[in-house]
């Protein structure tokens, strides 16, 4: 009686000669009972990171990102596998020209390089593909905060605040109204608050 796996079981009627993974599969690899999900990860004030786990391969995927400004993509699962990822207006696509793909498994699909344009950031409009392009059911996590410095408490980070501060009557960012003459007109040359008068001189 062969016993390969030393289960005590003889080969020629063990279900499984080796041994089940979480899943349940013989010899498995822990994937196939992965949920499938693209979601943010940790996040700092240039990078966020996007996650993924998937029980299945994936040929390609799609989605938008909101919060930020994204201005470069990197790394992760994505680029392990050669994909050609970009971005533009919010959307980071990635596929292979190859037929590659993001194996079964989870981790870091992609970097982010960003601009950080809100208080939290959000997934949205998510595809992913197989590697014979038909849709796979996906979940969307849900949005991370992000470090969006706001000195001035004017709900605009200021990363993208056009003015840290406020404006002045005048318009000018923390100008303390330096623009205007003395007689409270922005850029005037102190003329319209002399009395109308005509006099005798010597």
């Amino acid at each position: 009686c062969s016993d390969e796996d030393g289960d005590a079981v003889c080969d020629n009627i063990d279900d499984c000669v080796g041994e089940y993974d979480d899943c349940g599969v013989c010899n498995g690899d822990n994937t196939s009972c992965l949920p499938n999900i693209i979601s943010l990860g940790s996040a700092t004030e240039s990078t966020l990171e996007v996650m993924y786990s998937s029980s299945s391969d994936i040929g390609g995927f799609q989605f938008n990102v909101s919060g930020v400004n994204i201005t470069n993509v990197y790394g992760g699962a994505a680029a392990d596998a050669d994909f050609e990822v970009s971005s533009g207006s919010g959307i980071v696509l990635g596929f292979s020209f190859d037929g590659s793909v993001v194996p079964a498994g989870s981790g870091v699909l992609t970097n982010l390089e960003i601009v950080v344009s809100d208080f939290e950031a959000c997934l949205s409009e998510v595809i992913i593909s197989s590697p014979d392009a038909q849709a796979l059911e996906f979940d969307t996590g849900g949005c991370v905060d992000l470090p969006c410095s706001d000195e001035d408490g004017d709900a605009v980070c200021d990363t993208i605040d056009d003015c840290v501060g406020e404006y002045d009557d005048c318009g000018v960012c923390n100008g303390g109204n330096a623009d205007q003459d003395e007689c409270g007109v922005c850029y005037g040359d102190g003329t319209t608050c002399l009395p109308n008068i005509i006099s005798l001189g010597s």
